[in-house]
Parts: C-alpha cells; structure tokens; sequence
C-alpha cells in the first residue's frame, strides 16, 4: 500500500494514548482532543504525531485497513486460485509476452516450437500496435481492452491482469453510513461495555437514540437488526457485545499490544499484592451460619513464591493489606501434623551457616522469606490507605499502583489465583464455583470448615504443592527446556543475588497499626467510650508528650478490629494496654457492638454511663445476638467475625512477642513400638457431622 500525506483536520479520529479520540479544535501548534465520554485534553501536534501507536482512524474504526485500495496481498489471492484459474491468468500473460517480444516466455533464447509467428515476429512487424492488434484479432476482444491489460501487466506484473472481482476485499462496511458505523462502536465502548448484558433489540434502540442525538431526529436511520449484526461481527470481533457480562468486560480490558513480561529477576524485586474472593463457603459451627471467604495473597514475580495470604470473613480491610507485608517478612510455622518432608531445608539454601539465621528457620515450613523491594497494588480503596503508605515507608518499601483497567499489570498474581481455585478450592467441601453458573444446587449444605479450617488447609497446599511443582514461567537461563519451582527458583535467585536478613523479632506489628493521640490522664487512656490503663503507666499519667508541640496529647496505636486493648511506646517498649472492665477475653466483641451498648444506654436515660455499664451492657448485647430465639442471619455473621478477627489478632500479637503463647493442645497418639500393631478398636470412634441433618 502506497503512503500518502494526510492533513489533521476538525473532527477527524485518532488512535492516541490507547484510546480512540477525536480531533474537535486545532489553534496554531495545539491540537485540543476529546475521547467518548466527553473528556478533552490540549496537545502539541508535534508530540500528537510522534507518541507511540499513533494512527488515523476512519469511519469503521477495526476495518479502516481493509476499506483502502490495495489493502488486499494480491499474491496471496493468486497463490489461493485453483490450477483452471491459475492457468487462465498464465494463458494471458504469455499473450501479452508473445505480442510484446514474439515470444510467449518473453525469452528470445527460450523459444516454443514455431516461435517466433509471422504475426508477432519484431523483424517482421516492427510496431507494436500492429502485433497488439493482430493479438486482439486473435483472442477476440477490442483493441481498447487488449492495451488496457498491457498497460496493467506493465505496473503491476501478474496480479495487474486480476478481474474486479478477484480483487474485491469482501469488505461488509463498504456500504455503510460512516456515521452509522461511528455510533455502533461508540456505543459498545461507553454503553456496552461495562453495562448489564441486553438484546439486539435494545442494543439496536439506543443506537438510533444516540444517532439522533448527535445528528438530529431522522437524519440516520438504523438498519434491520441483521445487518446491525452482520456491522457488530465485522467491526467488534470476539468482543461479546450481546454476550455474557464478564468476558466483555474481560475483552474490554484487554491492551491493544502483547503481553510484556515484567523484568523482575531477583527475590523481592517487585511483589503483587492483591484479593480476590475465594471460591469456597465456609461454614461456623458456632453461629450456625456459612459465609464467604476473601483472600489477599503476594506473589514474588521472580520466584512466583506465595509470600503471605490472609483469609479474611467479607470485605479485605486496610490493616489486612497491611499486616500482609509483615507477614511476607516472617518465616511461616511449620504447624502441628505436618510431615518432615515440609519443614525448610537449610542445605538448599546457599548462604553461610548463621547461628540465628538457622535457629530462627529450624520450625520453619519450606516457604521462603523475603523482603519486598517493591510491591505492586491495584486502585482499591484499601491499597491507596494512609496506613499501607506508611507501612511501606517504615519497612523502606516501594509502592507502586497498576494503570486503572488494566489487570494485565497485575497478571502474574491473577494466574496464581486461577491455579489456587483449579489446585485448591474445587478440592475443598463448600466450593461454589466461579460464578453462579457454575454453582451447585445445594452447596451450604456441603460447606464444613470453618475460616481456621480453611487456612490450615490453605497453609498446608502452599508448602507442599503450590511452592513445589513446576512452573511452566520458571526455567533456568540459557535451558529454556529446563522448569523450575518456586523454592528451586528461590534457590537459584539466592545463589545469584544474595539473602537478605530479615529481622528475626516483631517486624515493627505496632508500628504498622493505625495511630491516634490520647491524654494519659489519671484513671487511663480514653477512646470510644472506653478506658484502658495499667500500672506501668504510673509515671506518665498527665505527662508532657515526648513529640514537640502535641502538649499532653501522647501517640498511641490501635487495631481497628480489636477494641479490647491499645499499644503505647513507653522508654522504647511497647506496652499493652487492656480495656479496665474487660467482661472475658475469650468472648470477642467489636467496635460497632460498643457503640451501639453505649447508644442503647443513653437511650435508656443514662447520660454517663460508667466504664461497668458499658461491659454490663456489652454482655447483654452478646447474649441476645447470641441467642438462637433473638439472632439474625446479620448478628450471626457479626459475631462469625468478631470471632476470627479476634483469633487471627491473637495470632498476630503472640507472633510479635506481645502475648504469651498457649501451650499447645493438641492429642496425639503415641508412635506403636516397632513389632506392635495398632489395635483399631483402641481407638476411640469420632463423630461424623452430616451437613443434611436437621439441627
């Protein structure tokens, strides 16, 4: 195809930025633009013209290409002919040789029997015009016809001598109104796309309405319902325009380009952060109640490794998120049951025997630890939260944000998460399936682990099946042929760029909760109604804060999820400080529920209730959400939450030295001696739960 210089022009459509746009004003060198939705933005032409993927759009948009003259490759239009065809055109052009040089391989030293013929023998007829017209005589067409296909096979070789119809593009938009096709794809993009799935009908009514809009009533009109289709297959290929929901959106999402591995080759280098909803049901015994499951993971993009995941009951809050990165940082216990075969092999990792560093990873599982250079998250509210920026400064951690609608920035993870719902959750009791096509009929009733079930199960999977099989995107360099997993990834990575030591203690869990100021006064710390004390703060109370200008106001920490107790640092310790009037600390309660204890006494004409009313009327909330003839589905999914937030609290805060543990409790039957038989009916027979049985 010929290239020919094109003039920007007032209302002409240019592809720029990735996204379609239009041209709506030109002043001087600045080029102004408006994408669909009505946006403008100001450009130079200079840098309009220079910027990657920059290209004019016509009327039908995907099909501009093939509207051209000359778009067709007319070789392969030859090379696709049958031999009878074939041999037409090979017929005429010898003609056309034979008339031009008396020979019809157009070869003087490679003549045909008889050749060259009086008629088209140069020495005997000298012009050209008498051997053409003794050639038209011959094959009877007008001499008109005969010099016209001369003159094409001269420009053109063999594909000049091609009828109209062979070179026709079959192009279905050639009669369509520009405008009708303008409106078509716009309408897909701004009104389709990220709409609920509808008809052709519907489709085709708010075409005609937005025709009318931009056009005047009348002025276009939409065609048949077929010929919409037949413009929809030809424009919008493959983008389920009238389809299902989600691969449009999926399709929509899409980049333009090819995929682009993300340049990571050293443990930690960039890390994904991201959530999604866990395909499985999860069951409370407790409560009675199922509930859905989230799960936040990170992914190391060099090693694929699953650094830390979090399951979590509703919505993944900020402090989750945040908590994630300390625990990427800490080695992940080797819990009670688990095989040998899974604990963290010290000699397949090539760093020097260090005392701590072997003390600190002998109860390890075989998962690595690493610390994250950069962590890469998406637009959600929970990622772009004060708390995880500051996280993320204390731990010397980049923080990064993928483009909004582009989940191809985050596909490394997205594909840990496919492989975790086909390893792991369509073998688990509860799972629901992808969506609600999939699920089956009665699926609460099959659900039978608890949230502490399932990350036991989940922990279990990670070590021994997700960080040991082979990943086809890890292969040795140089060996493409050569697969490795994650900890063989991990390995090699180690060998090459070095361990980085993570801190062996409390990798700063106070410091990565949310902050508040509070005065130390004499009976303690007030917040949200509540006082919490103890007596090692006998010296601070009314104390000047050590922060220059906050007064007596002192920091303090809190976790958003457990309102029974504050951290303060005192003389570079953090101290714990418990709720005075705490009722039990086995029985978990959240903030909400002291609200509203405190709100149900004020109307009850309290005006200052006192730290005992507030537990006794705390107490008193729990037993009537608690009890089964008062409980909702709501207060039950409630306290569900209040109980694994206070379980995964209690986890985190014995892990950072803040808790003593308990001693475990775990029954387990001793070892038989080498030559004695384990007597089976010995053993004391478990109940079965059966899902179906009525409570």
């Amino acid at each position: 195809m010929s290239m020919t210089a094109r003039r920007l022009a007032r209302g002409d459509w240019v592809w720029f930025n990735e996204a379609r746009r239009q041209i709506i004003a030109i002043t001087g060198t600045e080029v102004q633009l408006r994408c669909p939705p009505g946006e403008w933005t100001g450009i130079s032409a200079a840098d309009l013209l220079a910027s990657p993927g920059f290209r004019f759009l016509d009327a039908a948009q995907g099909a501009e290409a093939q509207s051209q003259p000359g778009a067709l490759d007319l070789g392969a239009v030859i090379d696709c002919m049958d031999d009878t065809q074939q041999g037409r055109l090979r017929e005429l052009e010898a003609h056309l040789l034979e008339a031009r040089y008396g020979y019809r391989s157009g070869d003087p030293q490679r003549p045909a029997p008889g050749e060259p013929r009086p008629a088209y023998d140069p020495a005997l007829v000298p012009l050209l015009s008498d051997r053409m017209q003794a050639k038209a005589s011959e094959l009877g067409i007008g001499i008109a016809t005969m010099w016209r296909r001369y003159r094409r096979y001269r420009s053109d070789g063999l594909q000049g001598l091609l009828s109209g119809n062979s070179t026709r593009s079959g192009n279905r938009l050639a009669r369509a109104d520009p405008r009708l096709i303008n409106a078509i794809v716009l309408q897909h993009h701004v009104g389709e796309s990220e709409d609920s799935t509808g008809n052709m009908s519907r489709f085709c009514r708010r075409l005609q309405d937005r025709l009318d809009d931009e056009h005047g009533p009348g002025i276009v009109k939409v065609p048949s319902q077929r010929t919409v289709a037949r413009y929809l297959d030809a424009l919008l290929p493959g983008r389920h325009t009238l389809g299902a929901a989600t691969t449009r959106r999926s399709e929509a999402a899409r980049p333009q380009r090819a995929f682009v591995i993300n340049p990571a080759v050293r443990p930690g280098q960039v890390v994904m952060i991201d959530a999604t909803p866990l395909d499985v049901i999860a069951y409370d015994a407790p409560g009675d109640v199922t509930h859905q499951v989230q799960l936040v993971a990170a992914i190391d993009v060099a090693t694929r490794t699953q650094l830390a995941w979090r399951m979590t009951v509703g919505d993944t809050r900020a402090v989750d998120t945040v908590l994630l990165l300390d625990d990427a940082i800490t080695p992940q216990p080797l819990r009670p049951g688990w095989e040998g075969r899974l604990r963290y092999e010290m000699a397949r990792l090539p760093v020097p025997r260090i005392v701590d560093l072997r003390e600190r990873l002998e109860l390890a599982a075989a998962r690595p630890v690493i610390w994250p250079e950069q962590i890469l998250v998406d637009h959600h509210k929970v990622n772009l939260s004060d708390a995880l920026r500051e996280a993320c400064q204390l731990l010397g951690i980049n923080l990064g944000l993928a483009r909004k609608g582009h989940p191809t920035d985050k596909a490394h993870i997205e594909q840990a998460f496919r492989v975790i719902n086909e390893d792991f959750s369509k073998h688990v009791a509860g799972y629901k399936g992808p969506n609600v096509s999939r699920r089956g009929r009665l699926v609460e009733h099959a659900a039978r682990w608890g949230l502490e079930d399932l990350e036991e199960f989940f922990a279990e999977y990670v070590v021994s099946i997700y960080q040991q099989r082979v990943h086809s995107g890890l292969t040795v360099p140089g060996f493409p042929e050569l697969q490795m997993s994650p900890n063989e990834a991990y390995s090699q990575a180690v060998a090459l760029f070095g361990y980085i030591a993570c801190p062996p203690q409390n990798h700063h869990y106070c410091d990565m909760l949310p902050i508040d100021y509070r005065v130390i006064r004499p009976e303690g710390i007030q917040r949200n109604y509540l006082i919490y004390d103890d007596p090692v703060l006998g010296g601070y109370r009314r104390a000047l804060s050590p922060i220059r200008g906050m007064g007596r106001t002192w920091p303090i920490r809190y976790h958003p999820n457990d309102p029974s107790r504050i951290f303060i640092k005192l003389a570079g310790q953090w101290q714990v400080l418990e709720w005075t009037h705490l009722p039990d600390t086995k029985v978990p309660f959240t903030g909400r529920m002291v609200e509203q204890a405190y709100a149900t006494l004020v109307h009850a004409g309290v005006r200052s209730p006192s730290q005992q009313e507030i537990a006794e009327a705390l107490v008193d909330l729990q037993r009537r959400m608690d009890a089964p003839e008062s409980s909702t589905a709501r207060t039950r999914r409630e306290l569900t939450r209040a109980r694994q937030d206070a379980r995964t609290i209690r986890r985190d805060q014995q892990r950072a030295g803040l808790e003593e543990s308990p001693a475990p409790t775990l029954h387990l039957v001793p070892a038989p001696a080498e030559d004695e038989p384990i007597g089976l009916d010995e053993l004391d027979e478990l109940p079965v739960w059966d899902p179906g049985a009525p409570p």
